[in-house]
């Protein structure tokens, strides 16, 4: 008996062993269950360093499904390390914390039932106070977290943009009547923020707000001047309030003290950009190829040129208290051949630091490079500026440092990681920053002294399901063109153990080698190889440049011997209507899962939008033209006109709340496929939008298990 029963505890032990040592299959309840920083919630700095807060989405909330501003509980964390204090709970959430400049306040967004008010968290006695200042209750992460409040740096006052109420709905008329001569039709009005702003001066001491614009303005961003008596804001101007992509932004002035009304900041004039001195009694800016300064004040002496070789293109100025400027300059002849049609393609940027006294330019960029540039960050004291660089060819990441006086900066880490959201000390000497792999899900860390240390766990349990890293594949467009793919492979895959290949398809794609990918990990983790493709356009041939990039992405993969030779595709959105053009195109793919996909050109044009106006001539569709100049591009390029060439099984996901993507255009293709006999199914989403699935539970978990039940289906041997 007692060999018998050391057996069974050998045989117990040697299945834990083997259990544990098994990654866990990544389901689609286990994507819900990810953690996250809430956007626009990253670790920040206090100004001395030694604190960093910021807030992780809440998990539990139902309405934070996919939504674009979730829920947050927020935190706070001694850098040295200890266990993350929570510092709101339960029916109270918290996000877009703000350091006052002494560092003794945490100004921070405070949500509960009765809606979104700004909040002060002090440091020293850990007590929150709530503020007289209600922030507007919306979800959609519009001005309110765009705009986050400011602090001027005696740290007594805030400065908070704060919207009106808007009004109740309209009841619809029985008969409206639209004429040519609208600027703006009813349809575009979900894509614009046509709030009434307002920005206020919180005095911290008397508690109380005073208007500092006490007109509303269409508020697009603001700034506080380095000696705290003005704010130099960007308002969309009313007769162009809504304008699809014709709206007329302009900059004003107006005193912190509140005792003037605003006026417009070079009145007459359209610099590129424009910016405080760093005395606050001059306003910086662009134009026709020099630097120029005006005096803010009426008297306050003439105008004067402080470069006159200025590059052409220069944009985010930042200007430090130490009297430097620094600018991103476009270098000549970069980015896209037309500069009007929609591309992927963007200008190669050096980094310039301005010695404003001086007059002397430091192009802080190696010109042999071309290195994406990100991240561009000040210390609080003007003396230390952090940004991140961006390989184009490995996309290894790497953070650098720079003092003015140096000829270079110095690199502080390189590493295969997606970083971002970099945070710098008052002195320059800590810097935060948030990193995600392939297979980790991002946290917080910090750099101090040349090291660098954890500051957040917040997928402790992610381990167990054995994430894997993708590698880059390199092809040949149909026209010759060298391009790249990312190729997800699950382990143990071999010509002895084959597995179908998913390809999931967009534009650019491998620059995401080292984010975090959970879809890519959910179709792994069910036996799915996962295959992203780059794709190469041509304006006016939209489709054919899928399909000349695509099908050789999937031939380089099948050739590598260790696919069944079932290739599925997928995409949404722009990527959903790939897809359709793919399999109304060629008979490569076994099955096809689509979300949310664009089918035909000309309703989509004519849907009474002119944001679709754009997205069909010049945007992703880049037809070139109008439907009556180029009207067999819209026949050519349309899957629905196609749809009698479709082979392939298709699932179409479609949400009938999407105001991106018109539900009408699922249904269209449905039909279509219905019409002619084809293998379709149509999943309608009563509440899904555009991403389908935020808002729900029940509709995301539906979304990707139905996509793995239709995989599964026709992918796997019958």
């Amino acid at each position: 008996m007692r060999v018998l029963a050391h057996a069974v505890t050998a045989l117990l032990t040697l299945a834990s062993t083997a259990s544990a040592q098994a990654p866990a299959r990544f389901a689609p309840a286990d994507m819900l269950e990810l953690a996250e920083f809430a956007r626009g919630a990253e670790p920040v700095l206090s100004p001395d360093g030694t604190m960093a807060a910021f807030a992780v989405t809440d998990g539990a909330d139902e309405a934070n499904i996919r939504a674009s501003r979730p829920t947050a509980r927020l935190h706070v964390a001694e850098v040295q390390g200890g266990e993350p204090r929570v510092l709101t709970s339960g029916r109270v959430w918290g996000d877009t914390p703000v350091w006052s400049p002494d560092g003794r306040l945490l100004a921070f967004v405070h949500t509960d039932p009765g809606g979104n008010r700004l909040a002060l968290w002090e440091r020293a006695s850990g007590r929150i106070r709530l503020t007289g200042v209600a922030l507007p209750p919306e979800r959609q992460g519009l001005p309110s977290r765009a705009v986050p409040p400011r602090w001027t740096s005696d740290s007594r006052t805030l400065i908070v943009p704060v919207a009106d109420p808007e009004p109740p709905p309209a009841e619809t008329p029985r008969v409206r009547v639209l004429t040519s001569a609208d600027p703006i039709v009813p349809g575009d009005a979900r894509f614009t923020d046509s709030r009434a702003w307002r920005l206020v001066a919180l005095d911290l001491e008397t508690g109380r707000a005073r208007p500092i614009t006490p007109e509303p303005i269409a508020l697009r961003g603001f700034q506080v001047a380095p000696d705290d008596a003005h704010v130099l804001f960007r308002a969309v101007t009313p007769e162009t309030l809504g304008r699809f992509r014709r709206e007329e932004i302009r900059p004003f002035v107006a005193p912190v003290a509140g005792d003037r009304a605003p006026w417009p900041a070079l009145p007459g004039r359209k610099p590129s950009w424009i910016a405080f001195s760093p005395d606050g009694a001059s306003l910086l800016f662009a134009e026709d190829r020099a630097l120029r300064a005006a005096p803010l004040r009426e008297g306050g002496g003439a105008e004067r040129v402080i470069l006159d070789t200025l590059p052409p293109r220069t944009r985010a100025p930042q200007v430090t208290a130490a009297g430097v400027l620094s600018l991103l300059a476009a270098r000549p002849d970069s980015g896209p051949a037309d500069s009007t049609m929609y591309s992927i393609i963007r200008p190669a940027d050096d980094l310039l630091a301005i010695d404003l006294r001086a007059a002397a330019v430091v192009t802080l960029t190696d010109p042999a490079r071309e290195d994406e540039i990100a991240d561009v960050t000040w210390s609080g004291d003007g003396r230390t500026l952090v940004y991140r660089t961006v390989d184009p060819a490995s996309y290894r990441e790497t953070l650098h440092r720079w003092t003015p006086g140096r000829d270079r900066p110095e690199a502080l880490l390189a590493a295969d990681e997606a970083m971002g959201a970099l945070s710098v000390s008052a002195d320059g000497d800590e810097v935060a920053f948030t990193a995600m792999t392939a297979t980790r899900p991002a946290d917080g860390y910090v750099l101090a002294g040349g090291e660098r240390r954890r500051l957040t766990d917040l997928n402790p349990g992610a381990s167990r399901f054995g994430f894997a890293a993708p590698e880059i594949v390199e092809f040949h467009s149909a026209d010759g063109a060298p391009l790249r793919a990312l190729l997800f492979k699950p382990g143990g895959a071999s010509a002895d153990r084959p597995v179908p290949v998913v390809t999931y398809v967009y534009e650019k794609l491998t620059p995401q080698v080292h984010r975090f990918n959970a879809e890519a990990q959910l179709h792994l983790s069910h036996g799915y190889a996962y295959l992203m493709p780059d794709v190469l356009i041509t304006p006016g041939y939209t489709g054919d440049s899928f399909v000349k990039s695509v099908v050789p992405a999937v031939n380089a993969v099948r050739a590598m011997g260790f696919t069944t030779g079932r290739f599925g595709i997928t995409g949404g959105s722009f990527g959903g209507y790939a897809g359709l053009f793919l399999i109304s195109h060629v008979d490569v793919f076994s099955a096809a899962v689509l979300r949310a996909p664009p089918s035909e050109f000309f309703s989509t044009w004519g849907d009474g939008r002119d944001r679709d106006v754009w997205t069909i001539e010049t945007g992703q569709a880049r037809t070139g033209g109008t439907p009556w100049e180029v009207p067999e591009r819209y026949v050519a390029n349309s899957p629905f006109f196609h749809a009698d060439r479709v082979n392939t099984p298709v699932l179409i996901l479609h949400g009938e709340q999407d105001f991106t993507v018109p539900f009408q255009q699922g249904v269209m293709m449905f039909h279509a496929l219905r019409a002619l006999g084809r293998t379709a199914e149509f999943a309608i989403y009563r509440e899904g939008d555009h991403s389908i699935v935020r808002g729900s539970r029940d509709d995301f978990l539906d979304v990707y298990r139905r996509t793995l039940a239709w995989w599964d289906r026709y992918l796997r041997d019958s």
